[in-house]
């Protein structure tokens, strides 16, 4: 709110009142020192308001009302220097509150359109346009009634006190003026009347002002919220929909491992009906070769070279890569059952002891190996299956220096390869 009569500047008061008696025809009055510095500091508060962009033509009559008042004073005419300061006081007054109401009509536009804008974003109920106080009519008659009038308005009667204070002052220095000073005064009043009643236009609309700035932060507060509640929404859908695509991508991985289990376990199973199908098929190749040869299969071993089957020294003559009988029988026997069951490649393998010259016992490992051969071919196992070597007395599988262990280590393997 504008000050009180009470708080106005001595420096602002005095030259006013000493203007309003100078018009009044007041004689001994000091020089006008006072108000040609009030006439200053007034434009110099338009300018500051922007009046040369709002309201040029009152600031150019302050501004030469200024220029009038000091030529005259430099020339020793105080009274005429003092009317033409107080003048162009109110003129500029006139242009500063012009200004202040175009740059405040501008604002409130701006908050209009802002909260105007913020109700439509959050779908509200826009708000009943309040009346503008700038635009209040102006009312018509004397100065003195004018001001009646203002001070009657419920809408501006607690605005503009200082300029309120100005105008009276001017309508009551009506009352004591001089004919040839009333032109002078009546536009004075006019003036301060009109300054008065824009002033109060203004501080009235600043307030109106305040109330939508107060509007448009609570609204700017609500649109937050409701930006961060769809934010957290939006955050919250993400997170569920994340969520079911984990739980869909672990229930396809649960079924396909489940699926997987499955068919392991029909495979395992598969496998073993296979197994125990040529297990058994085996077994009675096995038993059908032993009935037919009358001689059991050779002593079988598995390690990782595959089915490993040896025949003892006592198969063969002593010293001799002949078969004994029974070294017959047994192998015709393991040849009739090769033939009979899936078997990959044959290698047969001869040994001896380490008693003797090694390349006679060499020679000899070689040609039992032959033999054996030779004995499993004529039994129906394929020609090119089969392979032979001798080693000598090279891998014991016993201690040489004695008797039982040289006769373990006098011996003919037959590997049989594992088949997939």
């Amino acid at each position: 709110m504008r000050p009180s009569f009470a708080q106005i500047p001595a420096s602002l008061y005095v030259p006013l009142l000493c203007g309003s008696l100078l018009i009044s025809g007041c004689a001994s009055l000091p020089p006008p020192t006072a108000e040609l510095d009030a006439a200053q500091q007034a434009v110099n508060r338009a300018d500051a308001a922007d009046a040369d962009q709002y309201a040029a033509d009152a600031l150019a009559n302050a501004r030469a009302g200024l220029q009038r008042a000091q030529a005259a004073m430099a020339r020793g005419r105080d009274d005429e220097a003092r009317d033409a300061a107080v003048t162009a006081t109110a003129d500029a007054d006139l242009a500063r509150v012009r200004s202040t109401a175009a740059r405040t009509r501008a604002d409130l536009q701006q908050q209009q359109a802002e909260v105007a804008g913020l109700q439509a974003r959050l779908k509200l109920e826009p708000t009943p346009a309040s009346a503008n106080p700038l635009d209040i009519a102006v009312p018509t008659g004397t100065p003195e009634q004018r001001l009646q009038l203002l001070q009657a308005d419920i809408r501006l009667n607690p605005f503009a006190q200082y300029e309120r204070l100005q105008a009276q002052q001017a309508v009551t220095a009506l009352a004591t003026v001089s004919r040839r000073n009333l032109p002078a005064a009546m536009a004075l009043a006019e003036r301060r009347v009109g300054i008065a009643e824009q002033a109060a236009r203004i501080e009235a609309a600043k307030r109106e002002l305040e109330r939508l700035a107060s509007e448009r932060s609570e609204l700017r507060v609500e649109a937050s919220r409701r930006d961060a509640d769809r934010a957290m929404a939006e955050a919250e859908q993400l997170r569920l929909q994340a969520q079911i695509q984990a739980e869909d991508a672990a229930r396809a991985r649960a079924q396909a491992e489940q699926a997987e289990a499955v068919l392991d376990g029909a495979q395992v199973e598969q496998q073993d009906k296979v197994d125990a199908a040529r297990a058994k098929e085996a077994a009675l190749a096995r038993k059908e070769a032993e009935l037919v040869a009358g001689a059991k299969l050779p002593p079988m071993k598995q390690d990782a070279r595959g089915d490993v089957y040896t025949l003892a020294g006592d198969a063969f003559a002593g010293g001799q890569a002949q078969l004994t009988k029974a070294g017959s029988a047994s192998l015709k026997a393991l040849g009739m059952y090769l033939t009979a069951v899936p078997s990959g490649s044959v290698q047969v393998i001869g040994y001896s002891d380490n008693q003797g010259k090694p390349a006679v016992n060499q020679a000899l490992s070689e040609r039992r190996a032959q033999q054996v051969r030779a004995s499993l071919v004529a039994a129906g196992v394929s020609r090119s299956q089969i392979t032979s070597q001798g080693k000598g007395a090279a891998t014991p599988v016993a201690d040489n220096r004695s008797a039982a262990g040289r006769a373990k280590n006098r011996r003919v393997e037959v590997v049989v390869s594992k088949t997939k």
